[in-house]
Formats: C-alpha cells, structure tokens, sequence
C-alpha cells in the first residue's frame, strides 16, 4: 500500500536536512521531557501545554508541504524557541528569573514573522528576482509582522478579560497623568511621587503597593514596540544583505524559500509538485 503523501513529504524532508530532523527532534525531546517533569510536579497546566507543544512539529511539516515553502533550520529554530517561550516563561519561571526573556521573546517574534511575510507575498508574485519585488515583499513582510504582533496582543486581552488570566502583566508606576481627575481635556492632573498604593478587600483584608498599579496598558505597548524594532532589524538586515552580499548569507538563513516556482501550466505545476514529494529539492543549506 502506497504511503500517504502528507508522510512521503516528512521522509523526504528530514532525509534531505540532518539538521533541520535534528531541531524538531530536540524540540520533541524536550517538550516530551517537560511534560514528565510537570506531571512529577503535578503541574497539570504546564503538562498540558508541554503535550500540545508537540504537535507544533507535524503542523509544521504540514504548513511547508501545504504552501510550497521550505524553512531552513535557523528560521525553524527561531521559530520553535518563540514557540517554547511561554512554557519557558511559566512553567521554568524565565518570566521571573530573567525579567528580560518576554522583551527577547517578542523582539525575535517581530524579525521571524517578518521574514515569513516575506516569503508569503512571493507565493503570490514569484520570487523577488530584482528590485522593485524585493522592495515590495520587504515592506509587506514588515507590515505582516506588525499585523501578528496586534493579533497577538488582542489575544492577550481575551485571554485576560474572558479567561481570568494575567497575560497583560502589570506595571508598578509612581505617577501618571490623567484628564479624568482634572475633570476636563484642556490639562492634565498630574500625580507624581506615589510611594504606595492600598488595596481593600471586602473581607477587610488588603495588600499594599510600591506604587501605582498600570493594569496592562504599558506591557501592551511596549511589547508591540519590541516587535517593531524586531521588525526594523529585519528590514534593514534583509536589505543591506540582498543588496550588497553576493551571498545573500541572512536571506537564505531565515527567509523561507519557494519550493515551486510559479508554473505556466498546470501540467508544470503537478510536475513539480510530485517531484517534491517524490525527492525534495536539494538541500539549501548557507555556504
């Protein structure tokens, strides 16, 4: 019996990229070594999320197959870390212990979806063979990554207001502007210098606060900033090593690259699509 293509696909693929079958079987390994671990734990959430991450590597498979794109192994490897970042950052405390790794997590997220971006409007118009295309797939690739950076952002707010979750985290200010308590818009009531803030429960108990309590608006902003400035690295990156290397070393190290080019015909078109499943394309691999 003929093996399904979606499978057919895999072997070939990992056959043509050591390192590519390397990296998704160091993500399997780890995220099958969390969920034991959570579960010894008996951190039921974190175990969970250790067994979903899994999946992320047939979908990956999938998308590639699906799309006509191949991602070579430091963009994937980008991509699984981002992907890893929230089991990292909860479930190991990174959020806690290293007050940074959510500002890395987004900066890279920007540069990444960026890239992706890039290679999705070239299934549309072809390879950016000169310059007037690259410019084009260079600007939709930045925007596209502006466009996820909100998406996700939006997704933290259902997370936080539908779900009773915290994935706005909060921000401890001492001080703010308001026109709300100025009681109008043509100035600003200005509070400086709080040193605490208290917190009344109903059941007479309280808890007190080095200062004022933002509640998500500055780890919103400021996540979406970070995704910017990634983005901004991708575009100047990308262009100075498309148009001045002959080697075009971080293009092909993290722009995904067409498998197929676009076809006259249909019949080129299945032609080329049964030669990626039956041989993958040869191994692009940075020299």
């Amino acid at each position: 019996m003929r093996k399904p293509a979606y499978f057919t696909y895999i072997a070939a693929r990992n056959k043509s990229s050591k390192s590519f079958l390397a990296v998704m079987l160091l993500f399997c390994a780890f995220c099958l070594a969390s969920f034991i671990y959570f579960l010894v734990e008996n951190q039921i959430r974190n175990a969970l999320m250790a067994l979903i991450f899994i999946f992320f590597v047939p979908l990956i498979y999938a998308l590639e197959m699906g799309l006509k794109l191949r991602f070579v192994t430091p963009f994937i490897s980008l991509v699984l870390f981002i992907a890893l970042g929230s089991l990292l950052g909860s479930g190991y405390d990174l959020y806690t212990l290293v007050p940074w790794f959510d500002t890395l997590l987004h900066c890279i997220s920007g540069f990444i979806f960026a890239c992706l971006g890039f290679a999705i409007l070239e299934l549309f118009i072809g390879e950016a063979e000169n310059k007037k295309s690259f410019a084009a797939c260079l600007l939709f690739g930045f925007v596209f990554s502006l466009a996820i950076a909100l998406l996700w952002e939006l997704f933290e707010y259902l997370g936080t207001h539908a779900f009773g979750l915290d994935m706005q985290e909060d921000t401890v200010v001492n001080g703010f502007n308001s026109y709300l308590l100025s009681g109008t818009h043509a100035y600003t009531f200005d509070v400086e210098g709080i040193t605490h803030t208290v917190i009344y429960f109903g059941n007479g108990q309280s808890v007190v606060i080095d200062g004022y309590l933002d509640l998500g608006l500055i780890d919103t902003i400021a996540d979406m900033a970070i995704c910017l400035l990634g983005a901004v690295v991708y575009a100047v990156a990308i262009a100075i090593d498309w148009c001045k290397s002959k080697r075009k070393i971080l293009f092909k190290a993290f722009v995904p690259h067409l498998v197929v080019k676009i076809c006259d015909t249909e019949l080129e078109y299945k032609s080329a699509e049964q030669s990626i499943i039956n041989d993958l394309c040869e191994e692009m691999e940075v020299k």
